[in-house]
């Protein structure tokens, strides 16, 4: 028998699905009240903000594993209880280096809770309610990105700006309370044939994300003009980039050392050469490097470029968020209608978006509020239409015995994502904020973003081709 569509069983994954993408977004928006209370230059800060993705990306395929094992609602009740814990330790942290250990801690408990979602929903709904739970999953990552930057500027505007960022992350502990109070709504589930662990392959894939975003993240210290007045840290960075290659080198011929002996693996290749799951992976990692650099770089240059106080930064994408919502809630059915393609249309508005916005930013078009909010519409309309059929797409080519490394395949290279577009353009934006006005060096970054864009749609098309001969 079908399960309701409408089951309030899994409100609690949505929730926690926000609170996977509110996390990052709300650290975001409170850069500057950081800087100000912690003393922290810009290169620092995008450490802060990367430590999450760090840890997130390095931990989630284990971790969805483990749900597999032992249980997918007993590990999403102890992730939840460890991310309200690590929220609290982060709104209290004395210095930046408390400050980056909670922020891993953090990614951890998240990497443990982020992978049962879309496994859980696999195993325990079925027909039109999986659907409308998939796509329901979409929406609110979405909306956790843009809700934390709205919804943190409001809660730093509240507070004196040494304390308004340690109110948003407290924000975060609350809503993993009620998240954590609706567990129990939720059903237990196992995948009844796991493919048993690898803990080699796991610490390979741990040790190459981990390497190879913190490497990304360092690059930021370095000054480009004159990148060997810090020889430590360049030392380190590019260490940090070359054990990274080594890493994935290594996984590599291990992955089909396992293949071949036919044990279990991290990273099963007749899951990830799968082409859904391939191209959704690469995808995924394509879409969340666009957003998190784009809220990222858009927090910083309104605050500190504009002068644009916190409330006014996160309260100015609300039209964006509305127009996300909306082209996310029909996506679903226009994915019924005409397949993958819908991809590329969405890639396509959200480029033209990023296109018209660099313009307006050239020109130093005023009022540029006003300006835009028009612009929001596209690019929100269109990223709605980029992520919900992505992960529709993705999911409903997995058995139900994988869901749970799928749904890890899937956190992991969207945080992955998040972590290398902070990392790269959002450290090239804050290099181009020293050295241009702020509207032109807010349009440069958005020129990158239009091409990510493009590739993005390029690559989709392997996605729309076999629908084309079926």
């Amino acid at each position: 028998m079908e399960a309701p569509a409408l089951s309030p069983r899994v409100w609690p994954l949505y929730l926690a699905t926000f609170l996977s993408t509110y996390v990052f977004a709300v650290a975001n928006i409170s850069v500057p009240g950081m800087q100000a209370a912690l003393d922290l230059p810009g290169s620092r800060t995008t450490l802060v903000i990367g430590a999450y993705s760090v840890s997130f990306a390095a931990g989630l395929i284990i971790c969805g594993r483990l749900g597999d094992t032992f249980g997918r609602r007993r590990l999403f009740r102890i992730g939840i209880a460890a991310i309200l814990v690590c929220s609290v330790l982060t709104a209290f942290a004395p210095s930046v280096e408390l400050l980056v250990l909670g922020r891993l801690l953090q990614g951890c408990a998240a990497a443990l809770t982020t992978p049962q979602i879309l496994s859980t929903v696999q195993a325990t709904l079925t027909g039109t309610a999986r659907s409308r739970a998939i796509s329901g999953y979409s929406i609110f990552a979405g909306i956790g990105t843009v809700g934390g930057n709205i919804i943190g500027g409001a809660i730093n505007s509240l507070f004196p700006v040494e304390f308004g960022w340690r109110a948003a992350f407290l924000s975060i502990a609350v809503i993993a309370a009620v998240t954590w109070a609706g567990t129990g709504y939720l059903r237990e589930s196992r995948s009844p044939d796991p493919e048993g662990f690898d803990v080699p392959g796991s610490a390979i894939v741990a040790f190459a994300l981990l390497c190879l975003i913190t490497g990304l993240t360092n690059a930021a210290a370095l000054d480009p003009l004159d990148p060997f007045s810090t020889p430590g840290m360049l030392a380190l960075t590019l260490g940090l980039l070359a054990a990274s290659a080594v890493g994935f080198l290594v996984l590599r011929r291990h992955l089909l050392n396992r293949e071949l002996s036919q044990r279990p693996s991290v990273l099963p290749l007749h899951v990830i050469t799968e082409p859904a799951v391939k191209i959704g992976m690469i995808l995924a990692a394509l879409f969340f490097l666009m957003l998190s650099a784009f809220m990222y770089n858009f927090a910083v240059f309104t605050q500190q470029g504009l002068g644009w106080p916190p409330l006014k930064s996160g309260m100015s994408l609300l039209v964006l968020a509305t127009s996300f919502v909306i082209s996310s809630t029909f996506a679903t059915r226009l994915l019924d209608s005409f397949g993958p393609r819908i991809l590329l249309v969405g890639s396509a508005f959200q480029a033209t978006g990023f296109a018209t916005l660099a313009t307006l930013a050239f020109v130093d078009a005023q009022p540029f509020l006003l300006w835009y909010q028009l612009v929001g519409i596209l690019i929100g309309g269109g990223q709605g239409l980029m992520f919900g059929p992505l992960i529709s797409v993705v999911m409903n080519h997995v058995p139900n015995r994988v869901a749970g490394l799928t749904g890890g395949l899937i956190a992991t290279t969207q945080q992955a994502g998040m972590g290398i577009g902070v990392a790269t353009l959002s450290s090239l934006f804050t290099v181009l904020f020293t050295l241009l006005p702020p509207m032109h060096a807010f349009g440069w970054v958005l020129i990158a973003s239009v091409v990510l864009s493009l590739l993005f749609g390029l690559i989709a098309t392997r996605l729309v081709r076999p629908a084309a001969g079926d």
